[in-house]
């Protein structure tokens, strides 16, 4: 049995197939390029992931030559927020708004001074502020600037989207549904108030469904595009964290996924909601767990631009050659890293990057292992109110582009005092999918059974005692430094 998997990220889409053992057998990455119209807004042509998965399903099967017969099932993990909506003839009505616009920042204002506070909203969705990039506040401004597009048959998420391109059905998952803004999380369903505020009925949403449940059998015609059988079931997803953290064997707690990549995002595994407002609560797609999640706009992508600036683009094996020779805290220098403003478990959109301690002695290596090094402290920084609750830390699983540096992994372990896991298969998040897809269709019974048949460590980063106590001053600079420029304006 094989497994088709796609990841619909906010610049490309990545299709994987997957073998019945967990291993990826090919992954194909289609790019698509952004639309800006205006400021603040971010669009994108939702033919465009239509034909990026087209794309992608064309060429894993032809890359490995295996029959698409063997196809068991079709899955999903996805970007959140971002939505399509439809008419009834499942035509388009408006390009995707993306979720990293920001033209509904005006709307979620408004509600916000009018009747809707920040902890009324938290015990709601389990979001601690209420972030103008929801989808919900995105349907409420199209009521006012965009009414046609407002009387939508459906709001798909990207997932639905493609779900519904494939089957004809409109579902969704309640991780996307609750991460879109309109699903209250005690209760599981659409919360009727927000509805209302919106403008648009239950009617115009997709049935939530639980992660990995079949949602609909491809038909003929989406079965001739894709070169793929019809009739295969396909799988309802989950938003990429949560997948990525089940690809990664996070399904209980005392496990933490992180991913540092453009941004950092930490997932913790819980049993109940934790209710805090410093970070993100919500159901993890492990149906009996929650999760708690802590994020920043900016962590290696700081890295990347310190290389653009001195090195055009040169490989980073090269450009960090004498970084692990300089030794931690980096003489004295000290980096905070929120290029973008903060988000949490500190709340500072104002907030900036800064570098301090810097003296004539300090190099290129020096201040890119510092950057490193403020990566691993907003790491910890984010994991700081999940052992706050109680919760006991086991070990850290890393996901995205910074986990194939040993050094990277080796210093968050040090800082830490954690062990740091690198897994085996580096598309944790086309794992996670192909492991609810198969959990949906009866190869698993529980997607925990699927994580531990299919997940594989590849290394394990052991925490090297005396540098750990060298990294609690690196991490109280770092905290200091951010209190004494920043504290006033929290």
């Amino acid at each position: 049995m094989l497994y088709l998997t796609f990841d619909i990220g906010t610049t490309g889409l990545k299709t994987a197939l997957i073998a019945d053992d967990g291993r990826a057998l090919a992954v194909h990455t289609a790019e698509y390029a952004l639309l800006t119209p205006r400021a603040d807004w971010v669009e994108m042509a939702p033919e465009a992931y239509w034909e990026a998965a087209v794309e992608g399903a064309r060429a894993v099967f032809g890359t490995t030559g295996k029959n698409p017969h063997e196809l068991a099932a079709i899955g999903f993990s996805s970007q959140g927020q971002t939505f399509v909506p439809i008419d009834a003839a499942g035509r388009a009505l408006y390009n995707a708004i993306v979720w990293v616009d920001n033209r509904a920042q005006a709307i979620a204002d408004r509600w916000n001074a009018e009747w809707l506070s920040h902890e009324a909203y938290h015990r709601i969705s389990g979001y601690p502020r209420i972030p103008a990039s929801l989808t919900l506040f995105k349907v409420a401004w199209m009521r006012e600037h965009a009414p046609a597009a407002h009387r939508a048959r459906q709001f798909l998420c990207l997932p639905d989207y493609l779900t519904y391109r494939l089957t004809g059905e409109c579902a969704t998952d309640y991780v996307t549904a609750r991460m879109a803004g309109f699903l209250d999380l005690r209760t599981g369903a659409y919360a009727p108030r927000l509805l209302a505020a919106a403008g648009i009925t239950e009617a115009q949403l997709p049935r939530v469904l639980p992660p990995g449940a079949v949602a609909g059998h491809v038909h003929a015609a989406a079965a001739a595009a894709l070169g793929i059988p019809a009739g295969v079931p396909v799988c309802a997803g989950a938003n990429d964290q949560l997948v990525g953290a089940v690809g990664a064997g996070n399904v209980r707690p005392g496990i933490i996924s992180e991913t540092t990549g453009t941004a950092l995002a930490l997932i913790a595994s819980t049993e109940e909601p934790l209710f805090d407002s410093r970070i993100v609560a919500g159901q993890h797609a492990v149906p009996e767990r929650f999760y708690a999640m802590a994020y920043n706009i900016t962590s290696a992508i700081v890295l990347k631009w310190f290389r653009d600036l001195c090195a055009g683009g040169e490989a980073y094996d090269r450009f960090l050659e004498g970084v692990a020779d300089i030794p931690p805290g980096c003489d004295g220098l000290t980096v905070l890293p929120h290029f973008a403003g903060t988000t949490l478990p500190t709340l500072n959109p104002d907030a900036r990057g800064a570098m301090t301690g810097l003296t004539l002695a300090h190099t290129k290596a020096h201040i890119a292992r510092a950057i490193m090094e403020a990566c691993a402290c907003m790491l910890r920084e984010c994991a700081e109110p999940v052992r706050q609750h109680g919760i006991t830390v086991e070990t850290v699983r890393s996901l995205g582009g910074a986990a194939r540096s040993d050094l990277w992994l080796q210093m968050k372990a040090d800082l830490l005092g954690l062990p740091v896991e690198r897994p085996a298969c580096p598309d944790a998040a086309s794992l996670g999918a192909a492991m609810l897809a198969a959990t949906g269709i009866g190869r698993f019974g529980s997607v925990t059974e699927a994580s531990a048949a299919w997940y594989r460590p590849d290394r394990v980063f052991a925490p090297v005692a005396a540098r750990h106590a060298a990294y609690q001053d690196v991490y109280e600079r770092y905290r200091d430094l951010y209190r004494r420029l920043y504290a006033a304006q929290r």
